[in-house]
């Protein structure tokens, strides 16, 4: 519930960069979904969306270009395909 809420919160106060991390391993499917689809319009905006996610499905329908991170340290950017 407390996830619920604060996606909630975030994702209408119209920020520059909005920062979601794993918010899609919690909640079911219709919160997942709705989740997906504010990403969606706040980047369509021409705002940020900085997506921490392990789940490659959505990080590869939301995203254009990826980078890939191995013991805090940058080992690729590019093209999300790629990544």
């Amino acid at each position: 519930m407390y996830v619920r809420l604060a996606f909630a919160v975030a994702a209408h106060l119209d920020p520059e960069i909005l920062i979601v991390d794993e918010v899609l391993a919690v909640g079911d499917a219709e919160f997942q979904k709705k989740c997906l689809g504010k990403m969606k319009d706040v980047s369509g905006q021409g705002r940020t969306v900085l997506f921490v996610s392990h789940n490659m499905e959505a990080v590869k329908n939301l995203t254009q270009n990826a980078i890939v991170l191995k013991n805090g340290s940058l080992i690729f950017s590019g093209d999300t395909g790629s990544a």
